[in-house]
């Protein structure tokens, strides 16, 4: 990763605190509507100050979510690689949830997979087409954003310091992996209509092709994966823009299902 320069460096506590500042506020990233340009590693350096701030007010960062993983999301967002972010416990929500529309800007979801690490996933076979052995479950979730850019051009250090958009998420209960789990899917419903579905192996091969890559990310900033961690693994299908109330509910066998209603 390249560094950023001295002069980043000399901007980063006060852009950091804007930062959090406008997300509490659901008015995510004003200094970029200034003008201001962050390649990658800026962007992750962003990030990670405003994951300490967030620390020192008690806040803990309880795993990651990997983004961008599907050709869909990519021609969305308009960036040609994959992105982290840092799951927070004060952003969990259990299936059956009722959130407000208010309390996010421009809310979008997306239906995945997730998994729990029952350890790290340093020595694990990702070539293979079962699940990892480093996985403790798999559960469907139904992940948060706040679909703001406000730059110019879309950019991937902008998307980055936004957390990758990640807002929160809902999370099913799911299974621990068997070794015959026959042939997955994952639907997204809105109000029961079905939004976009999936099946088959991609489902299985972007939870391996994400926690490699994710695992080689974080060990190359001095970090490592660790048992009890929530992995995002990535989407498949498409981000749905939620513009009025409505129930949404991802249904993933084997993994079980889960939904949110969201109100004004």
């Amino acid at each position: 990763m390249t560094p950023v320069d001295d002069s980043f460096n000399s901007q980063i506590e006060l852009w950091a605190a804007r930062q959090l500042a406008d997300y509490d506020a659901h008015q995510p990233g004003s200094l970029f509507a200034e003008g201001v340009l962050l390649n990658v590693a800026e962007g992750y350096a962003l990030q990670s100050a405003v994951a300490e701030l967030r620390n020192r007010r008690g806040e803990r960062v309880i795993g990651y979510k990997v983004g961008c993983t599907s050709p869909k999301i990519r021609e969305q967002l308009k960036i040609d690689h994959c992105i982290t972010g840092r799951l927070y416990d004060t952003e969990q929500h259990s299936t059956g949830a009722v959130l407000l529309r208010k309390n996010f800007a421009n809310l979008a979801i997306e239906g995945e997979l997730a998994v729990e690490l029952s350890r790290e996933p340093m020595a694990d076979n990702f070539s293979s087409d079962d699940l990892p052995p480093c996985i403790a479950r798999v559960f469907p979730v139904i992940e948060l954003h706040n679909l703001v850019i406000r730059g110019e051009q879309p950019s991937a250090g902008e998307l980055i310091a936004h957390n990758a958009i990640h807002a929160g998420l809902v999370a099913g209960s799911g299974v621990r992996p068997e070794e015959d789990i026959g042939e997955p899917s994952l639907a997204i419903f809105a109000n029961d209509q079905l939004l976009d579905s999936c099946e088959g192996p991609a489902l299985i091969h972007t939870i391996s092709s994400s926690l490699k890559w994710l695992s080689e990310i974080v060990q190359s900033r001095g970090n490592r994966l660790r048992a009890g961690q929530i992995i995002l693994t990535g989407s498949i299908l498409n981000l749905f823009p939620i513009e009025e109330n409505c129930n949404i509910r991802v249904e993933a066998p084997p993994f079980g299902q889960v939904e949110v209603e969201f109100d004004a």
